[in-house]
């Protein structure tokens, strides 16, 4: 092998290298794209059911329940997946939003 197969050589691991970091880095960026859009859709879904059920004269238990079930019934329609620690998060934040609503 002279210089000239070397250069050939390095040109192609180089290539190879690039072809495989421009795939993990757009897996990368789509994974976190998907959470951002789950996210946003979580929190709008959120405020409209709980300006949707605090019409309704239930109690704040009740009203977090049902709002937390609407809310993962509708992330499930557009596609997302819920789990159980997403479940948590919601019932926490939904919590959060009846009681400040409640404190005015």
């Amino acid at each position: 092998m002279d210089i000239h197969d070397y250069v050939e050589l390095t040109a192609l691991m180089l290539w190879f290298i690039s072809i495989i970091g421009i795939g993990i880095l757009g897996r990368v960026h789509f994974k976190n794209k998907r959470l951002e859009q789950f996210r946003i859709t979580a929190d709008d879904l959120m405020k409209n059911y709980v300006g949707l059920y605090n019409k309704e004269s239930l109690t704040d238990d009740k009203k977090i329940n049902r709002i937390t079930n609407t809310v993962v019934y509708g992330l499930e329609a557009k596609g997302f997946k819920v789990e159980d620690q997403d479940v948590k998060d919601i019932f926490a934040k939904v919590a959060k939003i009846i009681n400040e609503n409640s404190s005015k």
